[in-house]
């Protein structure tokens, strides 16, 4: 584990895998940030097969602050931020993925509202990529099955309950909280950690001036260049995703709040239920909904492992976290899509 360096603000981490398409002006915006010469670069990447392993080292080479940190395997954004994160020195950490551009100051924004607030992370405004249209601003509770809630008022939630995508944390915050859980593999990963923040006495707030751009759904849905065109997703993400919300339940509510497991398991079976009438395709909708149930079980001496850290660095109870329950639906996005764009079209992997 590396020790900070107070000459540096921030460690940018870009967790790669395929990206090569992305990667140039990704890192362009991150070269011209204001405070680039209080930054470090860490590109961690999980065994690219296209080339992007050699592109992101020729991309760099020349800069004294950024390093290539292959972490040996195809092993998931989780992983790889938990490396990046181990080699970080950087009092700040940004986890971030290729297909996104920053603006100039996002950096020195998210790094002057944070000091201010002394907060253990902040969200920002995700912009989509070609224009200053919001996607995301992040959430400001979660609903009756522990999804996250994005006010539909187009609101600043501040303080925040979840960061949306990508996280700007203190590095010895996730250090003291556990990382992240590298058992997620991918997806939801800010959500647990989220709830760990809070569960440990920390707290999360808005950036609103610190400004990305980003693209989304870069390997699962490619079509369109720059822009969605077509609803699409794969099994392993949808696997990935319900799996990931059971897990966080699980693991992150101590006792009243274990019943948002229930009404959580029951929005799965009726994305089974949906996926099975629209495909008519057994193996497929075992695949993206029961498969993860079965996972669960798999997983749940983890999860008593997790539930015993979590008892070791909790702060708040369930009771306190009752703050940030909101009667919304935080799928609404999902079903907004569904509704304009039609089923999604489910490749497999």
């Amino acid at each position: 584990m590396n020790e900070s360096s107070p000459s540096l603000w921030v460690s940018v981490i870009i967790v790669c895998h395929n990206d090569g398409k992305w990667l140039p002006r990704c890192l362009a915006s991150v070269r011209t940030q204001t405070i680039f010469d209080r930054i470090e670069v860490i590109i961690a990447d999980n065994a690219s097969q296209d080339g992007t392993n050699k592109l992101a080292q020729e991309l760099i080479a020349g800069w004294s602050n950024a390093k290539f940190l292959p972490t040996g395997g195809d092993n998931g954004f989780a992983v790889a931020c938990n490396r990046g994160a181990q080699a970080a020195r950087a009092k700040y950490l940004y986890l971030l993925s290729p297909d996104t551009w920053l603006e100039p100051d996002c950096l020195e924004q998210f790094y002057l509202v944070t000091e201010r607030d002394q907060a253990s992370g902040a969200g920002c405004t995700i912009l989509e990529y070609e224009d200053n249209t919001v996607q995301a601003r992040g959430s400001d509770g979660y609903d009756f099955s522990g999804y996250p809630v994005h006010p539909r008022s187009g609101g600043i939630p501040n303080p925040l309950f979840c960061i949306a995508g990508f996280a700007f944390m203190r590095r010895d915050v996730l250090l003291e909280i556990g990382l992240f859980d590298e058992k997620m593999f991918m997806y939801s990963e800010e959500t647990d950690l989220a709830w760990r923040v809070w569960l440990s006495g920390g707290k999360l707030i808005a950036a609103p001036s610190a400004r990305i751009h980003h693209r989304g759904a870069v390997l699962v849905n490619p079509a369109g260049g720059s822009r969605i065109i077509e609803h699409r997703t794969s099994t392993q993400k949808r696997f990935l995703a319900n799996r990931n919300c059971l897990l966080i339940v699980a693991k992150n509510c101590q006792h009243l709040l274990l019943l948002l497991a229930a009404p959580c398991a029951a929005l799965i079976l009726a994305e089974w239920l949906l996926t099975l009438l629209k495909t008519r395709n057994w193996s497929l909708a075992k695949a993206t909904c029961l498969d993860a149930f079965m996972d669960c079980w798999r997983l749940r001496g983890h999860v008593l492992l997790q539930r015993r850290h979590i008892k070791a660095i909790r702060r708040r109870s369930d009771f306190w976290m009752l703050r940030f329950f909101r009667f919304g639906f935080g799928r609404w996005g999902e079903v907004e899509k569904m509704l304009r764009m039609g089923f999604p079209k489910i490749s497999r992997g």
